[in-house]
């Protein structure tokens, strides 16, 4: 049947819900009857909220905005214009600002963007702005001013990425300090003003200042991981079920799939993110998901709209790889909030995006904390991850890599793994720096995860038998491959273990052929010696 209209896309780009909303080739994804459980809080409604980079925050403030100064004709056809939101019959003065504009390269650079902002600020509310005095005296000023102007006497607050002028900091302990305690002093009036504001919302990627700016904001009540906003941002799959239909069946017309199976690539590459450990609910990327939907392609496009040379640089110094991050524990805190000074890599990854709840552990005992294992939420993820590790530590050059990876993967379709053990992954090998020494088994396997994940071939590790584990196990949709590893001893050593500890007996005497694969790793090479492959 022919289309008679053309599929809006959801948006990738557009954070002002006004233009998102009269874009009639954008898709808004309706998350208002969310927002009004958010906002029509009164007693408790001084709030914060922590998601990764480009998971629609700023879209989410531009929202309330709209929400609260009452502009219903933007709403028309969503859930809340059928709901009894108070700014359909009383507006109030909002107040919105991203801290992304206070940056600098040192402290009086920011200090000048923010009298900057707070100037900004008096402007839209028509108030006087003192031009003599401290910066947060000038934004207390201002807060009294607005307040006072405002038909309410109360105005709402929003504030994106406050975080964001720290950011360029965390490599200057001395500079972030000063940074920190002006933050902290800027903040802290509108705790002092909290009587002034009907609602207060501050988002941002980490919360890692929360020991210093955040201790003048302790009457704010963090709802990162409540379970009642574990959906707020982000497409859940069953917006995929409803409102995005349309594109995930276009998506798998342009990729030769069905719904369910352009559904489940979808998934695979973009969703899994769990923000809330008291709730199973997991969310996609909405930029990602967005990205795809429009390109009609599935690839990582998260990696591209910010640099993962900190995460990269951190998981290098804890002295882990990509392929140590499957299985990640974790408590509590970990998940919450630590110094800058003493940021450990799995908050870090966590609070970034990187790493996200896999299981929730309940505490054995009444009363117990509960623990958390984290992993990588989705392939896209992983492979950011994975590529940032080979080019920015391994120093492979992207070229040089695309070509290696194209020739491996060559050989994995065509069934030539003699091919690609002997020549590609023997090359990978030989782009390890010199200066480092895979000094056992373990580490000599973790490369091969890596090397083999890369070019696609997604090998199982430590796959369970009834005499122990093997190493790695690659199944394909005709093929079975069974892999055992060794550390300066020899390639026929491995296919012996194989063979002993039956390590290959849950596929035997089925339909697909077993094939055995051992290797060894000479340290004095620096390399695999010849791999032996024979069929089980």
């Amino acid at each position: 049947m022919r289309r008679t209209r053309p599929i809006k896309i959801p948006t990738t780009g557009v954070s002002d819900f006004e233009t998102l909303i009269r874009d009639e080739e954008a898709k808004y994804v309706d998350k208002t009857a969310l927002l009004y459980e958010l906002a029509r809080r009164k007693a408790d409604a001084q709030l914060f909220i922590s998601r990764p980079r480009r998971f629609g925050k700023s879209l989410m403030l531009s929202t309330l905005k709209a929400m609260f100064e009452g502009r219903r004709k933007l709403f028309k056809g969503l859930a809340l214009d059928k709901l009894p939101w108070e700014g359909w019959k009383t507006p109030t003065p909002v107040y919105s600002f991203t801290m992304g504009d206070v940056s600098g390269e040192t402290y009086d650079d920011v200090k000048e963007q923010l009298e900057k902002l707070v100037r900004r600020l008096c402007a839209e509310a028509e108030v006087p702005f003192c031009e003599q005095g401290y910066v947060p005296g000038q934004f207390d000023d201002f807060i009294k001013a607005a307040a006072a102007k405002s038909p309410t006497k109360k105005i709402v607050v929003l504030i994106d990425e406050y975080d964001e002028p720290v950011a360029g900091f965390l490599d200057d302990l001395k500079t972030l300090k000063r940074v920190r305690k002006l933050l902290h002093d800027f903040y802290e009036k509108l705790k002092f003003n909290s009587g002034s504001i009907r609602f207060l919302l501050m988002t941002g990627v980490t919360k890692l200042t929360k020991l210093s700016v955040f201790s003048g904001l302790n009457h704010l009540t963090d709802i990162s991981s409540f379970e009642q906003y574990a959906t707020l941002l982000g497409y859940t799959p069953e917006e995929l079920d409803g409102p995005l239909r349309e594109n995930v069946e276009e998506l798998g017309r342009k990729n030769g799939m069905d719904f369910v199976a352009a559904k489940a690539e979808l998934l695979a590459w973009y969703d899994g993110y769990r923000f809330a450990p008291r709730s199973a609910a997991r969310v996609c990327n909405p930029v990602s998901l967005g990205s795809a939907l429009k390109n009609g392609e599935l690839k990582g496009y998260w990696e591209a709209t910010g640099q993962t040379s900190l995460i990269i640089n951190r998981i290098e110094k804890a002295g882990k790889m990509p392929e140590d991050l499957e299985s990640v524990p974790a408590d509590a805190m970990t998940l919450d909030v630590c110094d800058a000074e003493t940021l450990p890599m799995e908050s870090l990854l966590y609070q970034g995006g990187y790493l996200t709840i896999k299981e929730v552990k309940r505490g054995k005992e009444k009363g117990d904390p509960d623990s958390y294992v984290l992993a990588p939420p989705n392939r896209e993820v992983r492979l950011a991850l994975k590529r940032g590790y080979l080019s920015q530590v391994m120093g492979l050059r992207e070229r040089t890599f695309n070509t290696l990876v194209d020739a491996a993967k060559r050989q994995i379709a065509s069934g030539d793994w003699r091919g690609y053990l002997c020549e590609s992954l023997f090359r990978l090998y030989a782009s390890i720096p010199p200066d480092w020494r895979i000094k056992d088994e373990a580490e000599a396997k973790r490369y091969f995860q890596l090397f083999a994940a890369m070019t696609g071939a997604n090998p199982q590790p430590e796959v369970a038998s009834m005499f122990g584990y093997a190493d790695a196990v690659i199944e394909t949709p005709t093929d079975v491959y069974v892999f055992e590893f060794k550390y300066r001893k020899s390639a026929k050593a491995a296919i012996r273990q194989i063979r002993e500890r039956d390590y290959a007996a849950k596929w035997a005497g089925g339909k697909r052929p077993v094939t055995l694969i051992g290797i060894n790793f000479n340290p004095k090479k620096r390399n695999i010696d010849m791999p032996i492959v024979e069929p089980l």
